[in-house]
């Protein structure tokens, strides 16, 4: 008995020594070199690593929803992606991970990523994940379309008023739509900040009215109504502001690096033609940042291993990421070996951009959102004035970001 009782307990040691502890990864199904640059990234994870092994399974259909269904059930992954623009909501939920003891204890270096895609996912003074990659907002411009018209391309250092000037020049030259525009409110948001505005105040009301955030509203309304050098893209036979740059109904446009991606592969040789500037500036350069980071499951039972893996998916797991899937680096020695020129502005970008993430009470600004642009698309079309829409903004906002 004692015999059988030892090679039991030796078995078990041993098999305690090589136990493996998964650890789930998930977010949403990318595009195809995005799946092979991830599986390509938990492949080398996983060939280094005896102890832990990564799974990747990502979410179809409505990833927060079925996120959230899962994280209630106790059923969520390990790690998965977070969106800065719901990433309140579920910091605010208590279902995300506090990083910072584990920062502290590796000495894990914050300030090797650019600082507005740290704070964008902190909540409270606290990290809750790490940026994976990101995107900017700039300027494009199609240079054949400038040299035709005789009209000095854009640069790094114009301000709104030589954007202004540089679309009626070419309007007045005869190029019927200098520029694109979205009725959305995530694109005006570097006009109100680069006005010196602000999107809320000290309550979290909506502070829009401000004499400074009024003004950049103001200036990005006036160019579709006023001096009516910009359209939307449906205005000119496009489904989006990418597609009316690459059927060159326009010469200009405010979008992300995305924007690149598809010009090269369904218009290449507009793609040759175009050229990237920082966003115009104001007060001070402001652009938007667009995020996803990798945060930990508060709940997971294997945390030292989730954080294990999670440093690697923002070191080497993003530098693998960045090569195969042509997004922009968030670690920045990382993005010093990206040295495509086109991706500079967005790059530079990264070092003021604000994150897209508006603060609530709840965490919760879709329907706002909603309501915002709505009223945006009124006043691209005359519907309503530019103080109705503050006004009725102003009335509705609490209402509208608890929920109501």
């Amino acid at each position: 008995m004692k015999k059988v009782f030892l090679v039991f307990l030796t078995v078990l040691i041993v098999s305690m020594a090589f136990s493996v502890t998964t650890i789930t990864i998930s977010g949403w199904p990318g595009n195809p070199d995005e799946e092979a640059a991830i599986k390509a990234a938990v492949d080398e994870f996983n060939a280094t690593h005896k102890d832990i092994q990564i799974n990747w399974e990502p979410i179809p259909g409505n990833y927060l929803e079925t996120l959230k269904t899962r994280l209630s059930a106790g059923t969520a992954p390990d790690i998965f992606y977070v969106d800065v623009y719901f990433f309140e909501e579920l910091a605010g939920k208590n279902v995300l991970l506090p990083l910072d003891i584990f920062i502290k204890k590796d000495n894990f270096d914050l300030s090797a990523y650019f600082e507005p895609l740290v704070e964008a996912f902190k909540f409270n003074n606290r990290v809750y994940g790490i940026a994976k990659d990101f995107s900017t907002l700039a300027l494009y411009y199609n240079k054949e379309i400038f040299d035709k018209y005789g009209v000095p391309y854009p640069t790094n250092d114009d301000t709104w008023f030589d954007l202004l000037d540089k679309a009626l020049q070419l309007k007045r030259k005869g190029f019927e739509t200098p520029l694109v525009l979205a009725a959305d409110f995530n694109r005006v948001i570097p006009f109100i900040l680069g006005a010196g505005g602000k999107l809320v105040d000290e309550n979290l009301n909506t502070a829009l009215d401000t004499p400074a955030s009024r003004f950049g509203i103001k200036f990005y309304i006036d160019m579709v109504t006023k001096y009516k050098v910009a359209v939307e893209p449906q205005q000119v036979g496009a489904g989006w502001i990418g597609e009316a740059l690459g059927k060159e109904k326009v010469a200009m446009a405010m979008t992300g690096p995305w924007t690149l991606g598809f010009l090269k592969g369904s218009y290449p040789d507009v793609y040759k033609k175009i050229g990237v500037v920082e966003m115009p500036s104001l007060i001070k350069k402001s652009t938007m940042v667009y995020t996803v980071s990798w945060s930990i499951n508060r709940s997971t039972p294997h945390k030292s291993e989730a954080w294990e893996v999670l440093k690697f998916l923002v070191t080497r797991g993003q530098e693998i990421f960045v090569k195969r899937a042509g997004v922009l680096a968030s670690r920045k020695d990382i993005a010093a070996k990206d040295t495509d020129p086109i991706k500079v502005p967005f790059y530079k970008g990264a070092e003021y951009a604000y994150p897209w993430r508006v603060p609530t009470p709840t965490g919760i600004f879709s329907v706002a959102n909603d309501q915002i642009n709505s009223r945006l698309k009124d006043l691209f079309y005359g519907k309503i004035t530019l103080d109705e829409a503050l006004k009725q903004i102003k009335e509705n906002y609490l209402d509208w970001v608890s929920g109501k």
